[in-house]
Formats: C-alpha cells, sequence, structure tokens
C-alpha cells in the first residue's frame, strides 16, 4: 500500500466569516499538487476555473492521503466531488493531517498549536519557502490572477529544483519523519486513531447544521426587547451618581468600582486660591471709572470731546478662576472580591485601590448571588454576550458579527469549524461560529433554531452520561468509584446526600421522584452538585465552584474532602501524574515572561497520548522555602481527566464516521454533524431514525470494546450515554424506539 501526499491552492474570497470559504461559488482549486509514495517526482494541475476533472485522482493502492492542515483541502475535495472521497473512505483509506500530528508528538503544547508547516519544517531537513504568494495573498490578489510558475514554485518547486520540492517535499519529509518519531514512542496507532476522528469532524463541518431563521429572527426580536429593559432596569442603579462623575459602563475601572466598591478618580472645573494672595483666584479686568477732582467729574476742556466726562482705566478683580481639578466618589459596592477569590487587575481605582475582574464570565457567575444589582447586570450581561455571540449584532466599525452571519444564503446551513489544535488537552475546539459552547436549554432558547434538513426529519444529540466520572475510574482504577460506576450510581445524588448530610437512597429518591414534596428543592440541589462536578473536572478552584454551584467555599471544601477520601486512589493517580510530570521535567524558557527559565514536563496516556505541562511562578509561602516555580494542581488534575475524555469522544466519532460513510450516510438520511464536548449531534430523516439511534448507541457505549481493540488496554467500568430526540436541539426529549435493526 502506498501513500499520496497532496495540498492545494484556492481563490480566497472571504465570506460568512471565512477567508477561502469552500462553500462561497466564486472559490475553486486553482492549483493541485501530489506526489506518490515512490513518485520521483511532484506532480501538479493547474486551473483558471471551475471543471468537472478538477478533483484529487486517488489510486486504488493508496492507503493513506497526507497534508498539511489537510481539513482545508479535504473539504474543497467534498464540495468538487464528494463521492471520490467517500468511496476512498469505504475501501478503507486514511488520512494523515501533519499539522495535527506535529500537535500530537509535542505533547500539545501551546507553541505547537495550529502551526504552519515553515514553523516545523526545518526540524525535518526541510527549509523554508519564499512566500511572495502570501504578500500577494495580503494584497488582496487572487490566486488564479497570479503567475502560474510562481505557484507551482510554491506548490511543488522551482524548475531547478526539478519541481520536486515546496509544500509537497516539505509534507512528505514531515510525513516520514512523524511516523518514524510516533512508531519509537509508541503513538502510532493513538495518532491513526486520531486522524479517523479527524475525518469525522471534516465530514460533520461539510454536512453543517440546518438553522431556521424565521425562529431566528423572532428570538432575536425578543432578545432586543429583553435587552432594552435590562439597561433600562440597570441604569437605574447608576441614577444616583452625579452626572459630573461621568460613570461609563465601558470602563472597567467603573465597573468594578460599582460591583466591588473603590473610587472613581474624575476631573472637573473649579476655582481655587492664588498662592501669592491666598483668596480664591481671578481673571484680570479693567474697568472704566470718571476721573475726579476733588470729589467732582472733571471734563474735556477743549476739542471735539469739549464738556465731556473725562474717564481713565482702573485694574479691578475679574471673574473666578476655574481649572480642571481631580474629584473622587466613592462607591461601596455590592460583594467582596477577596471573599470570592475574583481575579485582581494590574489597574487601580482612583485612590490606589484594587480593580477587580469585570469580564463576562465573571459578572455571569456574579448572578448567582442573591443581590438585586448583580442579578440585574449578569441578565443584562448574558443577554449582550447571547446576542452578540449567537445571533448578529453591529460593532463600533459598523461590521456585522455573530454567529447567523455564518449561515450560508442558499441552504441555511452552518459550516462551523471543528479545530483539533488549539488546546493543550487534546479537546476540541471550535470557530466561526463557535459551537461548542452553546448555552444549557435552561439558559437559553439559542438551541431552538437548530432543525434538521429534512422534512419532517429530528435531530438528535446522544451525550455521555457523567463522563469526567467515568473517565476518572477508566484511569484510577479505585475500586469503589469502579463499583459504584457498575452499579449505576447517580454521583450527583452521592454529592447531594453528602453536602446535605443525608444517606445517598435518601437524595436519589427526593432527587430523582417528580411526586414527593421536597422534589422541586431537591432537584435544584442535584443541579449545583452537577455544576459542582463540572466546575471541578475542569480544574476550578473552591471559590469559583462555590460561585457557580450557588455553595460556600467551606462547604465545597468540605464535599471535596468527602470524595477524596470516598475515592483515595483517585488522588493516588493525581499523585502519580504529578510524579511523572516531575520525573521528566526539562529546562523550558518561556518568551512571553522574559525568557526566564521555567520546567516543562509531561505524562503519557495508557492509549499513548502525550500531556504536557508547564511550570508557573509558585505562590508566596512556597518561595519562602526557597520553591521559585511549581506545577499547577488544577492543571494536573483536569488535564489527564478532560483529555482522555476528548480522547475518546474522536475515537467514537471516528467509528461513528466509518459506519455512516459505510452505510453511505443511510443513502443520504442521517447525517453527524456536530459534536460538543461529550455529546454527538445528529440530523436525520423519520424513515431512518430508529435505525440510526441505535447503531449509535451501540457504538457509543462499545468503549471498553474498542480500547481493546485499538490499544489492548481493559477498561473496567461503562459508558452509558443518554439518547435524546426532538424537532429542534432544545425540545429533545427521552428517546423511545419503535424498533432496533
Amino acid at each position: 500500500m502506498a501513500y499520496l501526499i497532496f495540498d492545494e491552492e484556492t481563490q480566497i474570497h472571504k465570506s460568512h466569516r471565512r477567508t477561502a470559504n469552500p462553500f462561497d461559488p466564486l472559490n475553486f482549486v486553482v492549483a493541485r499538487g501530489w506526489k506518490k509514495e515512490g513518485d520521483g517526482h511532484c506532480n501538479a494541475s493547474f486551473y483558471t476555473g471551475r471543471s468537472s476533472d478538477n478533483h484529487l485522482v486517488i489510486d486504488d493502492d493508496v492507503d493513506v492521503i497526507v497534508g498539511h492542515n489537510i481539513k482545508f483541502d479535504l473539504l474543497y475535495e467534498l464540495v468538487a466531488s464528494e463521492s471520490n472521497i467517500q468511496s476512498y473512505y469505504k475501501r478503507g483509506g486514511r488520512i494523515w493531517c501533519t499539522q495535527y500530528a506535529e500537535y500530537l508528538l509535542r505533547a500539545q503544547d501551546r507553541r505547537f498549536h495550529m502551526n504552519s508547516m515553515d514553523q516545523i519544517i526545518e526540524s525535518y531537513g526541510g527549509r523554508k519557502k519564499i512566500d511572495g504568494m502570501k504578500e500577494l495573498w495580503k494584497a488582496g490578489v487572487q490566486t488564479a490572477d497570479m503567475d502560474q510558475d510562481m505557484v507551482l514554485d510554491y506548490l511543488i518547486g522551482t524548475e531547478d529544483e526539478d519541481r520536486n520540492s515546496g509544500d509537497i517535499g516539505n509534507t512528505e519529509l514531515i510525513y516520514l519523519g512523524q511516523v518514524k518519531e510516533a512508531t519509537e514512542m509508541g503513538m502510532l496507532k493513538m495518532i491513526q486513531v486520531r486522524m479517523d476522528g479527524l475525518a469525522a469532524t471534516t465530514e460533520m463541518e461539510y454536512n453543517g447544521i440546518k438553522v431556521d431563521m424565521k425562529r431566528a429572527a423572532s428570538d432575536l426580536r425578543g432578545l432586543n426587547a429583553a435587552l432594552t429593559d435590562a439597561t433600562e432596569e440597570l441604569n437605574e442603579y447608576t441614577a444616583v451618581i452625579p452626572d459630573e462623575v461621568g460613570f461609563s459602563w465601558s470602563s472597567v475601572i467603573h465597573k468594578s468600582v460599582l460591583i466591588y466598591g473603590g473610587v472613581i478618580k474624575y476631573k472637573k472645573q473649579t476655582t481655587y486660591l492664588d498662592e501669592n494672595t491666598g483668596e480664591l483666584a481671578r481673571l484680570k479686568a479693567v474697568e472704566k471709572q470718571p476721573v475726579l477732582k476733588d470729589g467732582e467729574p472733571v471734563l474735556y476742556l477743549s476739542g471735539k470731546r469739549k464738556g465731556e466726562q473725562k474717564y481713565k482705566n482702573v485694574d479691578v478683580p475679574g471673574e473666578l478662576k476655574v481649572k480642571y481639578q481631580d474629584f473622587f466618589h466613592a462607591l461601596p459596592g455590592y460583594v467582596d472580591a477577596k471573599s470570592l477569590d475574583i481575579d485582581k487587575s494590574t489597574l487601580t481605582d482612583g485612590k490606589g485601590g484594587p480593580i477587580y475582574s469585570t469580564d463576562k464570565d465573571t459578572v455571569i457567575l456574579l448572578g448567582n448571588l442573591d443581590v438585586p444589582f448583580l442579578k440585574a447586570m449578569s441578565r443584562k450581561t448574558t443577554l449582550d454576550k447571547e446576542i452578540g455571540t449567537y445571533y448578529v449584532t453591529t460593532d463600533n466599525k459598523g461590521d456585522m458579527k455573530g454567529m447567523l452571519t455564518c449561515v450560508q444564503p442558499r441552504d441555511h446551513i452552518i459550516h462551523h469549524a471543528l479545530n483539533h489544535t488549539s488546546t493543550v488537552t487534546s479537546r476540541l475546539s471550535a470557530s466561526n461560529p463557535n459551537m461548542q459552547n452553546i448555552p444549557r436549554g435552561d439558559k437559553s432558547t439559542i438551541k431552538a433554531m437548530f432543525v434538521s434538513r429534512f422534512e419532517g426529519g429530528k435531530v438528535a444529540e446522544i451525550d455521555y452520561s457523567q463522563l469526567e466520572v467515568v473517565v476518572m475510574g477508566f484511569l484510577s482504577g479505585d475500586p469503589k468509584l469502579v463499583s459504584d460506576l457498575l452499579s449505576k450510581v447517580d454521583f450527583h445524588c452521592v454529592r447531594v446526600a453528602a453536602r446535605e448530610g443525608v444517606t445517598y437512597d435518601e437524595a436519589l429518591l427526593w432527587c430523582k421522584n417528580e411526586e414527593h414534596i421536597n422534589h422541586a428543592v431537591w432537584n435544584v440541589f442535584r443541579t449545583e452538585c452537577k455544576v459542582f462536578s463540572f466546575q471541578r473536572a475542569y480544574g476550578a478552584g473552591a471559590s469559583t465552584i462555590a460561585l457557580s454551584a450557588n455553595m460556600t467555599v467551606e462547604k465545597v471544601k468540605e464535599m471535596i474532602d468527602v470524595e477524596e477520601k470516598m475515592y483515595p486512589q483517585v488522588e493516588t493517580f493525581h499523585k502519580d501524574v504529578e510524579k511523572e510530570i516531575n520525573v521528566t521535567a526539562e529546562p523550558f524558557r518561556d518568551p512571553d515572561r522574559g525568557y526566564r527559565v521555567y520546567r516543562k514536563g509531561t505524562w503519557q496516556a495508557p492509549t499513548g497520548t502525550l500531556y504536557g505541562w508547564r511550570s508557573w511562578d509558585a505562590p508566596k509561602f512556597m518561595k519562602e522555602r526557597g520553591i521559585d516555580d511549581t506545577f499547577s494542581p488544577p492543571e494536573i488534575k483536569n488535564y489527564p481527566t478532560q483529555g482522555t475524555g476528548g480522547e475518546i469522544v474522536q475515537m467514537v466519532l471516528g467509528v461513528l464516521f466509518r459506519y455512516f460513510n459505510k452505510k453511505s450516510n443511510w443513502d443520504g438520511k442521517a447525517f453527524l454533524v456536530n459534536t460538543v464536548h461529550d455529546c454527538v449531534w445528529f440530523d436525520i430523516h423519520p424513515d431512518v431514525a430508529d435505525e440510526v439511534l441505535g447503531a449509535a448507541k451501540h457504538i457509543m457505549e462499545s468503549v471498553p470494546q474498542l480500547l481493546k481493540h485499538f490499544f489492548g488496554i481493559d477498561c473496567p467500568v461503562p459508558f452509558p450515554v443518554d439518547v435524546e430526540i426532538g424537532n429542534n436541539m432544545l425540545e429533545l426529549h427521552h428517546w423511545k424506539p419503535h424498533s432496533l435493526v
């Protein structure tokens, strides 16, 4: 079997917030370069317009196609000839993205996020290109209007190099080096599995998500009306501040002082004392006064003014002088920032006092406190964020922004980007728009706009249940945790019981039994403990968890202590990870911190995935003991759990993708459309809904079998999922199949 290196240069028309948007009819592949394993030279085709034969030719013996940031090129290939790529996958064809592989080989280090080829080629024995095309692109020149030889030089090398270098030659060098290194490090299988996950997310991006634009427009009108009301309510809280202070919502200092207390410094014109006289300073003025002699007016005795009274100019005190001077207005604030461990800014208030975070997420969290002003501010901030992020608004420059600007007008589809190389934990991120961060249905109606593209069709979501706990059971092997998972214990109720001082059975009954008199209250308790679970899994500190989950810091610490005693091997696992990080740690210069030397350590997961940690300045109490830098405990606990959860989801996505491909997407009646952390979204024709969801549920719950198949790993815990289906992504209900095929 052989590999095929390929790369494409395209038109670069920007639309729907994407440069070189592959879904824009104005864009097409201008030049395509390729080299098959064993070829003595690179090959290329140049096109001046769209053509029916403008697609990648893949020979039957090709086993893997290779590219740098291959998703970009694959999307163009899917648009040009979807069946060509799907046929390749159907016969078992694989992909390899050198950008993604480099990210994985370098322990997902921030320095290797979305690297260009030029950033890594020299480490593989190649050389950087002379990038004249990039300058032309910056100037707005379309690729098809460039000199053909220039494009070919860029793609496959110069004539002096026998057209056998450029991007194609560099990609081949990197690929061969990466395969060798991955094999030596025990990472090859893991990377191959990840590449199927990349193929899946590329397919999701190609399929896209249907938007009900009528519903979106209606919801936007309602949100704007609510924003107007919230703004008016919030302005009532600033009405007591004198106008002369010039309070501004756009000032982070003013907002911080209003929320947390402090002093606003402002200037106004006022009178002042003359340093010489000690009296109020005045302007100089001249006043005409009659000339008197012996108390009698003096007259002109001759000339034109004969007989008129004489006057003289006399200096007199003028109007009071004014100048801009500093004034101060103190505000008491509504909350103690220190007690909530709110991040401190480098800015100071009017008297040099501290300024604390007023970012959107912090303000929204403060709304959980029982303070009317904070609730009002949180509500306005939430609406501002929701409209600006998920609908459409106009910025200060007059440019349109928001999720709806990404909707393709032809079919009302959003082709969102799912990014594999943008986090330190290997979890996915999303952009244009961020479909990884859609608010929950209990907080927003945003998800109602996402619907099926089929007449009478359904959308569905399959979500891993308590994935972070399941992953920790897998990684730690804690007997009690494994036993609880096998017994299908509701861990949120476990936490409720610990928090409220009741038995697990009591908490389970009161939380789950909707007929119980106290159900509403205890269901809120369970929701708060879900927040505790989520925040803790992502490394949040006790103060942040307390604010998010409506608990006291003391109660949060108590719950953490209870869990650590209940599942002791979890903490042992974290300590083992920390030990490996310290053993592998090497000097690391941070260019963002004056090139100071820190340390960088790694831990390798059972699957072969490599995670990296960099040290940070040690807190004061550690520096007093002679320790200058330390690894972050929340990061040590967060990365393995979050990363392994993300890796498992990507492994499953690859298997789902292969199965959907085998079924030809149920003859075009079912599509994978999105993944949001621990869940997968589907768009399904009603005729095949039961069959699709039954198959998908089986695959997603087969994680133990898949770990054994791919990596030879025994997994002692189940990976249960919840399956929901509905007319839109908000109004979902539990799936009860009429039949399972």
